[in-house]
């Protein structure tokens, strides 16, 4: 079942993501003294969506440069690659970046 949603290191999309935003509203609160201003503008989300899509870029960059492990079946001697592909919602990570700034971007237009 978890296939279906990440394949290798793909789960770090949803974690920084989520890291990034839950450390930008505690930011953004703490700073304008009020609990309800990260939920009433547009723009702290947006600045979280950037700030994820610069970790999930550097995240994509280190997935690429990783060599899966060839495997070789002995019934048929065929080569297989392990451990090489690296998806979120069968996205690879790598295409993360852009996807986070367009939807920071749609929720900046949306609540402002």
């Amino acid at each position: 079942m978890i296939h279906l949603v990440w394949s290798g290191l793909g789960f770090l999309v949803a974690v920084i993501t989520f890291g990034c935003l839950i450390t930008t509203e505690y930011l953004v609160e703490a700073a304008f003294h009020d609990d309800r201003y990260y939920q009433a503008h547009g723009w702290p989300k947006l600045v979280g969506f950037i700030v994820a899509a610069a970790f999930v870029w550097v995240v994509g960059r280190y997935v690429r440069g990783r060599q899966g492990k060839i495997l070789i079946d002995p019934e048929t001697g065929s080569e297989v690659v392990v451990g090489r592909d690296h998806t979120f919602f069968f996205i690879p990570v790598g295409y993360w970046p852009p996807i986070l700034l367009i939807l920071g971007m749609i929720f900046s237009f949306a609540t402002d």
